[in-house]
């Protein structure tokens, strides 16, 4: 899996065993999903004719899904739990007509049967209306939401394929979508509709559980830091922007600057902790300009 943010739209590229609810949704795999912003007084004859568009503008391989939002995509939010990613734009503006909408894309990082695909919308949907309550609304969402399960097999050399039968809320990945995408909503919202401090800057968590903590959210880019003040430096360059503390090209899966490696609980993780590709000026300043830039290009800069 790939993902960036280009023109106002985000791109989760792959290998994907699909379902969607979005505008040319259904069952099927693609090699991408595009959630594209467009301004509230949208209104195209044939949305995904337009999608088609916005895909080719980008140079995005179909087959795709697609989903539209209002929100910001400056507020997008990303969540990762062990084998789970979401993808949230979180808008509530009004729970009926006017296009507030919220947009999960949730990848799930090993291979599902058809009943999982499907329950893994109901748990989706389940921690969404979870979030709203918890936050004062007396809604379970509006009427332009979107959901896409996305089913990403990794192929390694260190274990078996990993298989999800089941995905409700009574499995370990079950309670790893709940709390990603319940997590995604309230921070989608919270930015979205500025009911945090507009200086907060984190827009990418990840979950993490220690002996000491126990469990919690690690936020990047970290509050604290931010511009000149990266703990990282000297490792990273001075002045380095703390976006690129959790790497946006994870997992890369190039060879040269990672391998993948099996964990304590038996499933694959990638890991790159020698990795400095982002250490490096050129490769970070080209990667800005250039969000799809691939690994090799930023290797190629010295």
């Amino acid at each position: 899996m790939r993902y960036y943010v280009k023109d106002k739209t985000l791109v989760v590229k792959g290998d994907f065993d699909g379902l969607s609810t979005g505008i040319n949704g259904g069952r099927r795999r693609v090699s991408a999903i595009l959630n594209h912003e467009v301004g509230k007084d949208f209104d195209h004859a044939d949305p995904a004719a337009y999608m088609d568009g916005v895909a080719s503008k980008l140079a995005v391989e179909c087959p795709c899904f697609y989903f539209l939002t209002a929100v910001y995509m400056e507020n997008l939010c990303v969540v990762r739990d062990q084998q789970v990613t979401a993808f949230v734009t979180a808008g509530v503006s009004n729970p009926c007509q006017v296009p507030g909408t919220v947009n999960v894309i949730l990848v799930v990082h090993g291979r599902m049967s058809e009943g999982a695909l499907a329950s893994a919308v109901i748990t989706t949907t389940e921690a969404k209306a979870k979030a709203l309550f918890e936050m004062g609304f007396d809604f379970t969402g509006t009427t332009t939401d979107a959901v896409a399960v996305l089913s990403e097999e990794l192929k390694t050399d260190v274990c078996g394929p990993v298989f999800f039968e089941y995905s409700g809320t009574g499995t370990d990945i079950g309670q790893s979508i709940y709390r990603c995408v319940k997590k995604g909503v309230e921070e989608g919202i919270k930015r979205q509709h500025a009911l945090i401090n507009g200086n907060h800057r984190s827009r990418l968590f990840v979950y993490a559980i220690s002996d000491e903590k126990g469990p919690y959210w690690i936020e990047y880019p970290r509050e604290e830091c931010g511009k000149g003040r990266c703990p990282y430096y000297p490792c990273h360059f001075e002045g380095q922007d703390c976006t690129y503390c959790y790497c946006p090209l994870y997992p890369c899966e190039d060879p040269e600057l990672g391998e993948w490696i099996k964990s304590r609980r038996g499933y694959p993780v990638w890991t790159c902790k020698d990795c400095t590709l982002l250490h490096r000026k050129k490769a970070v300043d080209y990667l800005a300009r250039h969000p799809d830039a691939t690994t090799e290009k930023l290797r190629s800069l010295h």
